[in-house]
């Protein structure tokens, strides 16, 4: 009898795997043309953070840079959520183990394959990463590109909003131009001064929001909102210094000596901005449905993502109607870059995730007024884990599941939204956080609602499955009880 696609173990070998090995590259990866601190800051952050383990194979390990407190502390808590041990190793430890082994070639799961990982994983542990092979990545990736490919693919129904791309040293003048332009458009559609002026600029190989700023009139005047983070919004009265202040925060962030260019892109008005992943196996392309993207108020960045949840009846309706014409589009787009990069799509296994945006009314209004035909906006491709289906594959190791399609579904089924960065109340130990909450995630998983830590920081990296809403209620009392401990402990000392 042969196995459903849908129950393959999605990193199922020929031969079992002695070493199977997790990789989350997220600075040389995810931000291979972001400058030096940059790469350093987010690795602190999500440095630790690793649900993408090859949980059958007979060792598991996570490649890391250098051992760290926190990264050791957090994978002896991965040990016991998986019951398996889950040991840190740098390159150079890994090689040698392997050599020692007289193995298979390690199985290296990284968070993206981009072709530096890719070599370099050759090179030093003569192992062909998981995922998109680094040529279908390099392409997908990179803003510039995805929306040069989207062009020339012309595929119905997906578009790229209307966007020019520029050398980082003139995207303040190339801004300004395409402002004239956009203004002139709302003119003569007649909805200047109802549709908001605006552009999102984002350095070509940004990721995560890193690396990008989004700049429109509101109210107050002109806000600039960088890395996605309204917290650190700047506001201005005319369009010269708002564009000149994102210029500088962009060249701030970037090394423009692998990658110069920026997406200037028209700010949308959006209904809403769903992300769709796909599984490929064995040239098959499967969806995994509709994610939300949990954002903040005034930011168009993404903070969490959790199963589709369609906030009033016409997301419902988009839901319905769109869905699946996401998937069948996405698939085709793999299909059709795998092909004009000469890779052979039935040698795949890998993740890919699309974000697009569903046009709010102003902006259905805008494609009546210029006779473009109904089509929903692209945003960008990662074509890797997402913070979303690595949450899903942490859940599934926590719940001692088989990591296959079918049981990927069946927990965003049952409900999962994840958090990068849940404030905890100040001074809290975040040690004492995890423990606390891996003591109530021993009682609710009986239910099976789950509470797991996938970064002991402050802001905490969450993941809430099940009964979503209760597990949050259960944080809650969790760090309300630390802060009075903590308050109680400060008046003593008084």
């Amino acid at each position: 009898m042969i196995m459903s696609i849908l129950d393959t173990a999605l990193f199922a070998t020929p031969v079992p795997a002695t070493l199977g090995v997790g990789f989350h590259n997220v600075g040389s990866g995810v931000l291979r043309a972001s400058n030096e601190a940059l790469v350093k800051q987010v690795e602190r952050h999500y440095g630790e953070r690793c649900g993408h383990l090859p949980l059958d194979a007979g060792n598991v390990r996570v490649l890391v840079v250098q051992h760290t407190t926190d990264i050791r502390t957090q994978m002896d808590y991965l040990s016991r959520l998986f019951g398996k041990a889950i040991t840190p190793r740098t390159l150079d430890e890994l090689r040698a183990e392997n050599e020692k082994l007289a193995g298979s070639a390690p199985l290296v799961v990284p968070y993206i394959n981009v072709p530096e990982t890719e070599t370099h994983m050759r090179d030093v542990l003569g192992a062909q990463p998981w995922g998109l092979p680094g040529i279908m990545t390099h392409a997908l990736k990179n803003k510039a590109n995805f929306y040069q490919l989207a062009d020339e693919f012309d595929l119905e129904g997906f578009r790229p909003p209307d966007y020019a791309v520029s050398a980082l040293d003139d995207v303040s003048n190339a801004a300004k131009d395409f402002l004239a332009r956009v203004e002139e458009l709302y003119h003569q559609a007649g909805i200047a001064g109802i549709y908001p002026m605006g552009v999102m600029l984002r350095a070509a190989e940004s990721d995560g929001n890193y690396g990008c700023c989004l700049v429109y009139e509101n109210s107050l005047g002109i806000e600039v909102v960088p890395n996605g983070d309204v917290e650190h919004a700047q506001h201005y009265t005319c369009w010269q210094n708002a564009l000149a202040s994102s210029q500088k925060h962009l060249a701030a962030t970037m090394n423009t000596q692998k990658e110069a260019r920026i997406v200037i892109s028209r700010y949308i008005d959006f209904a809403d901005s769903p992300g769709m992943s796909v599984v490929i196996i064995d040239g098959q392309v499967e969806s995994l449905g509709w994610n939300s993207q949990l954002q903040k108020k005034g930011s168009k960045a993404c903070i969490g993502t959790s199963t589709y949840l369609p906030r009033n009846p016409h997301l419902q309706r988009m839901q319905q109607q769109y869905e699946e014409q996401t998937a069948a589009f996405f698939e085709t787009f793999l299909r059709m870059t795998a092909r004009k990069c000469g890779v052979d799509f039935a040698s795949i296994r890998g993740v890919a995730n699309v974000d697009i945006m569903i046009p709010g009314e102003l902006e259905q209004k805008l494609q009546r007024e210029r006779k473009q035909p109904v089509a929903n906006y692209l945003a960008e491709c990662n074509p890797r884990w997402t913070n979303y289906t690595d949450a899903i594959m942490t859940v599934l190791g926590a719940n001692r599941k088989a990591q296959t399609i079918n049981n990927m579904r069946a927990v965003i089924q049952a409900g999962i939204c994840t958090f990068d960065k849940y404030p905890l109340p100040e001074k809290v130990d975040v040690g004492r956080v995890r423990v606390c909450l891996a003591e109530r995630d021993d009682v609710l998983k009986q239910d099976g609602t789950r509470i797991i830590c996938r970064m002991a920081k402050n802001p905490m990296g969450l993941i809430f499955a099940g009964d979503v809403q209760q597990a949050e209620q259960e944080v809650h009392a969790v760090l309300t009880k630390l802060s009075a401990l903590i308050q109680v402990g400060e008046k003593e000392k008084s």
